[in-house]
């Protein structure tokens, strides 16, 4: 699928999921993850902001200018998942398994998602 409106939608459910779990699992179910709640805060508020900013992206799709907006949302995943990335290794001791198999997880998932927009980016006009 080389649709970039539908990457916009799949990136901003996937922050929006992220969101979710990330703001609202450690309110559940404190010390699920094992990381300090400011840097579940910090990751889910940063989710939040990449699901604003792809579904608004979704809505107002322009087809003539989107790769920009999807190269910025590329760059920005890519930094989300080297940010994580850093956390988890700077509280590795503290880190539970779930937290390992979220994170890794999701950074993998991201990753491939990033993949899959940077070939957009490049194969298509826009």
């Amino acid at each position: 699928m080389n649709d970039p409106k539908k990457l916009f939608l799949i990136d901003g459910m996937g922050a929006m999921g992220t969101a979710s779990l990330l703001l609202l699992l450690p309110v559940l179910f404190p010390g699920i993850f094992g990381l300090p709640d400011f840097y579940t805060k910090l990751l889910g508020g940063i989710a939040v902001c990449f699901a604003a900013y792809s579904l608004y992206n979704y809505v107002r799709f322009n087809p003539t200018r989107w790769k920009p907006f999807l190269t910025v949302i590329s760059i920005a995943n890519t930094v989300y998942c080297v940010i994580s990335l850093g956390i988890l290794l700077l509280h590795f001791q503290q880190i539970t398994t779930i937290g390992w198999l979220y994170f890794m997880g999701e950074i993998a998932i991201i990753m491939l998602l990033v993949l899959w927009e940077m070939k957009v980016s490049k194969t298509a006009t826009g």
